[in-house]
């Protein structure tokens, strides 16, 4: 019987390493320069502090590991919940803001889609402490110049932008009602359903068919930045949706606005939102989200401390690598070895490992561990790619000179053996 890794899970192979490795580096590289600094946490969180963020409707998705007393524990689903747990531990020592990112593997039980899986890595930027409009639009370009770092622009990406107040705001006035969670969950996923499903399901949560006509109509809002502000400045906005509309107005002069789409559907489903939120798509609209994120001010209170505004977004290597595939963009680095070092015969073997030996301190070397013959070898040092020859004859060990030969090239250049 042979075993396959599990299902919504995947082995990465040296050349599969190696990319994401590199598209790694570039996300760390571009949280740097925006000055955000790197943590790491457990990947076992409190399964109490993982469904207080998300509800009990997330429990289900969890991997639990272990109840055993009082304590139980699950897999973390992303990094936000152990990075805000962090930042309560040592919010008051803590010069603000606080610019922290984290780019890890979580784990989520659910069924596995196409740039979704159930073990999946994510870069998560958080910022704690400033509740401007220039926070907002921090994370946002943070976002987008990891999009730019790979040679995306806006003729690839669209940034979808909304505001949970301006939303809210105006369920609440339609619906007649304070809790409208179920309703903004609706709205959020309204893309995916036909237009008489959407209403409904709209109905179904208790609105007459005048209320849910009138929601699929708000939520059928979107467009240019300027031509979706001028529709809701001649609609008469409740006060929540018109705080909503200052802060969108806010931080749209901050941002590359040749990205930007406002979209009044875009809700974020989770609860925790309470300012601006964002998506990144691709402008084909062929695979999920790329990224989203948005401002979420009373998460730090929720777990345990003082009231801290913040904002941030996560950005799922899964979607990110099938975006940078089809545009032809995702990094192919060379896993090959600096040298391979040929030894013909029993004393040149011995030198071929000395001089190996002496290339290892700064670069990547390999011999022959197999015993074979000069053509064999020089067949697998092309097959692993390796960059430069090098072959150890009588002739070479006598003279102490070798021929280096670049594999790609052809070109081959005469050193000493001393000179390495």
């Amino acid at each position: 019987m042979k075993f396959q890794a599990v299902r919504g899970c995947e082995d990465y192979y040296p050349q599969d390493y190696a990319t994401r490795e590199a598209v790694f580096e570039v996300l760390r590289r571009v949280a740097a320069s925006y000055g955000f600094s790197e943590v790491s946490s457990p990947a076992i969180e409190s399964t109490e502090l993982l469904i207080k963020k998300s509800g009990e409707e997330k429990k289900e998705q969890l991997f639990n590991i272990v109840k055993r007393g009082s304590e139980e524990m699950s897999l973390r689903f992303d990094l936000t919940v152990s990075i805000t747990r962090m930042f309560v531990t040592k919010q008051k020592e803590l010069p603000k803001p606080v610019k922290w990112f984290g780019l890890e593997r979580m784990w989520r039980y659910e069924a596995p889609q196409k740039g979704r899986l159930r073990e999946f890595y994510q870069l998560s930027v958080e910022l704690f402490g400033s509740d401007k409009p220039e926070a907002d639009a921090e994370v946002i370009s943070m976002a987008l110049g990891c999009l730019k770092a790979f040679g995306l622009g806006p003729q690839d990406v669209v940034l979808k932008l909304n505001n949970r107040k301006l939303l809210e705001g105006l369920v609440k006035h339609v619906a007649g009602r304070e809790e409208t969670d179920a309703i903004i969950r609706l709205i959020d996923k309204s893309a995916d359903l036909k237009e008489k499903e959407y209403i409904d399901a709209l109905m179904n949560e208790g609105l007459d068919q005048e209320q849910a006509n009138k929601i699929a109509e708000i939520s059928s809002i979107r467009g240019t930045p300027n031509d979706v502000l001028a529709r809701l400045l001649q609609m008469q906005l409740p006060p929540e949706s018109a705080k909503g509309l200052d802060e969108l107005e806010a931080v749209l002069p901050l941002i590359p606005q040749e990205y930007v789409m406002l979209d009044l559907s875009l809700a974020r489903g989770l609860a925790y939102y309470t300012g601006n939120v964002f998506e990144v798509f691709d402008k084909q609209g062929e695979l999920r989200a790329i990224l989203g994120g948005g401002r979420y001010d009373n998460l730090v209170e929720l777990f345990g401390g003082e009231k801290e505004a913040a904002t941030g977004f996560a950005i799922g290597y899964s979607t990110l690598s099938l975006l940078l595939q089809a545009k032809g963009k995702l990094p192919n680095p060379t896993t090959g070895p600096d040298y391979y070092i040929v030894g013909i015969g029993a004393n040149e073997t011995v030198k071929a490992r000395e001089l190996a030996g002496k290339l290892r301190k700064t670069n990547t070397v390999e011999t022959d561990l197999l015993g074979r013959k000069l053509d064999k070898q020089l067949k697998y040092a092309n097959a692993i790619g390796a960059k430069k020859l090098i072959v150890i004859g009588p002739q070479e060990l006598a003279s102490g000179v070798v021929k280096v030969k670049d594999m790609q090239s052809g070109k081959e250049e005469t050193r000493p053996l001393n000179d390495f």
